[in-house]
This record gives C-alpha cells, sequence and structure tokens, in this order.
C-alpha cells in the first residue's frame, strides 16, 4: 500500500530521529508499537547497535513472553530478557493509584542499569501520540529517567503504526494491544498472585470460547467482562452466558456483569 504523504513525512521523521543516536536498547514488549520502533531501529543503527530489553514478569497474560521473543528474533535483533518479580515489591502490591508509575519506573530503572552493563545508554520506548492523551502515569517515569519516545515524538498515531507495520510484513501488525494483568485489579485492592492466576483462568477460558482480546476485571467477588466490540453480541446469546456464568461460579465469582461499551477492535 502506498504511504499517504503525511504518513511518509512521518515515517522520514521517525528514521531522523532514530539516526541521531549511535546505538540505542528499544524496550519491546512484543506489540505492534515496541516492533515497529525496533525494526526501524535495527535497520538504521544496525546489528551491532542495537538491542532489544523485554521485561518477563508474574504480570504476563500466558503467552506474552514467547510472542515477544518471535518478534524479536522475527526482526533479527539481539534481546536481553530480564526476570523481574513486582509481587515481592510493597508499593507495588498496595496497588496505589500510583501503581502503574512505580512499576514502570523500577522496571526501566533496573533496564538502564542491565543495559549500561552492555555499553547501552539509550532506552527507547513504543509510546505512540494516541498515549499521549491517555492516562498513562507511566509516562512520567519515562521522562524522569530520560526513555526516548521516537513514535511519539515523530507524530505516529496507533492506526498509522499499523499501516506501516502492515506495510513492513511485520507479523503482529494486527495483534490487539495488550496489557499486564495488574491492571484487571481496582486500584486500592491488593495485588497477590492468587488474583492473577483467577484473571489468568478467567481470560483463558474467555479465549477457548473464541473471544480473543477480553479483559476481565476482578473485585472481591464480581467480575467484569470486556469483550470486543462485534463479540458483544454473541457473548450475550444464552447458551454463551450459561456457560461463562457457571465457570466462573466455579472460580467462587459470584456476580458476572458485561461492560455493554466492549473494547476496540483494530481499526477502531
Amino acid at each position: 500500500m502506498e504511504l499517504s504523504a503525511v504518513l511518509s513525512d512521518k515515517q522520514k521523521k521517525l528514521e531522523a530521529i532514530i539516526s541521531r543516536e549511535t546505538r540505542a536498547a528499544v524496550a519491546c514488549s512484543g506489540g505492534v508499537d515496541s516492533t515497529l520502533l525496533l525494526k526501524f531501529t535495527h535497520d538504521i543503527l544496525g546489528h551491532d547497535n542495537t538491542i532489544a530489553v523485554f521485561a518477563e514478569t508474574p504480570l504476563l497474560p500466558p503467552g506474552e513472553a514467547k510472542a515477544a521473543r518471535e518478534v524479536v528474533n522475527s526482526v533479527g535483533s539481539r534481546l536481553l530478557n530480564v526476570s523481574l518479580n513486582p509481587l515481592v515489591w510493597p508499593e507495588f502490591i498496595k496497588n496505589p493509584q500510583a501503581r502503574c508509575y512505580l512499576c514502570k519506573k523500577k522496571i526501566y530503572q533496573t533496564f538502564l542499569e542491565k543495559l549500561a552493563e552492555l555499553q547501552f545508554s539509550t532506552l527507547m520506548d513504543g509510546t505512540n501520540l494516541d498515549d499521549l492523551s491517555d492516562f498513562r502515569p507511566g509516562l512520567k517515569a519515562l521522562r524522569e529517567l530520560n526513555v526516548k519516545t521516537p513514535l511519539a515524538d515523530a507524530g505516529l498515531t496507533k492506526d498509522e503504526i499499523r499501516q506501516l507495520s502492515r506495510d513492513l510484513n511485520l507479523p503482529n501488525w494486527d495483534k490487539l494491544s495488550s496489557s499486564c494483568l495488574a491492571t484487571r485489579i481496582a486500584t486500592g485492592e491488593q495485588i497477590s498472585e492468587e488474583k492473577l492466576e483467577l484473571i489468568k483462568k478467567c481470560e483463558n477460558f474467555l479465549e477457548e470460547l473464541d473471544f480473543w482480546g477480553c479483559r476481565v476485571r476482578i473485585t472481591n467477588d464480581s467480575a467484569v467482562i470486556e469483550v470486543l466490540e462485534d463479540d458483544i453480541k454473541r457473548f450475550a446469546e444464552q447458551g454463551t452466558r450459561v456457560a461463562v456464568y457457571n465457570k466462573f461460579n466455579n472460580f467462587n465469582i459470584k456476580k458476572v456483569f458485561l461492560n455493554v461499551c466492549g473494547r476496540k477492535g483494530i481499526c477502531s
């Protein structure tokens, strides 16, 4: 697909931003944003001057670590895998409103320490232009640590990133947005391994019913389910509702709700 003049200009701006660096690491989650950033960085700076860095934690949805390794491999970049456990951080498990900021800062501080040992001083993140207008406490950590955000600086939106990724034949151009499992637990409710495992079981069951990209938010003995907008009608069928309620009831969840707004698909 031929790029529009606007998108072509943004791509050139992205390339110019990356070209200012001699060596750079890219925090790669395996999502479409960080994969595109890694691809451009690897192509521009070269293999020896580029490295992806990934945080493997108990907060990841099942399969995310494997998916991240696969996309990094598809780009051809080296990968620094950093294992961390936020469940041992007292300030994190209390789940305050600043949880995302506290977690992001600790993870990226660890990245920078590990990368310094490999003579990498520049860390880049896949934040895009749309993210800047959302409520994202973690952005404060990026600013404090001088983590660079080339996609946002180039003015690239999520839809534009998907178009560039598709044109470059990146394998995850249409991957639905993902987030850590701690986001499913209401602010102020303590985060525990048991709750995370419960969320995994619930979301795995919904995926078995082909509700991909779902979210299950837990509070006390209740669950609020979010499915894609296009899946709401199918979820509302009696057989599906009964099956979901019975399975969640087996998990000791007594009340099950559906968020009727639904989640946006990749083209929304």
